[in-house]
């Protein structure tokens, strides 16, 4: 019998500037105050996704329109 795999959870986002933006997203990281202060208590799934819209946003940022 093969052993269970761990997956481990996704790490915190935070780069330590903790700043946030006229927009109310932080300018380190790019999730918004409540994705911060929910952080802790988000199931695995809910932080994959967190990180998700916050690469996009990232990505979003840096676009030119």
């Amino acid at each position: 019998m093969e052993p269970e795999k761990v997956i481990p959870e996704p790490k915190s986002p935070c780069k330590r500037v903790c700043r946030l933006d006229e927009e109310g997203m932080c300018v380190g990281c790019f999730r918004n105050l409540d994705e911060i202060a929910n952080w802790s208590i988000l199931t695995r799934e809910e932080k994959l996704e967190v990180l998700r819209k916050a690469h996009l946003r990232m990505q979003l940022r840096d676009m030119k329109f």
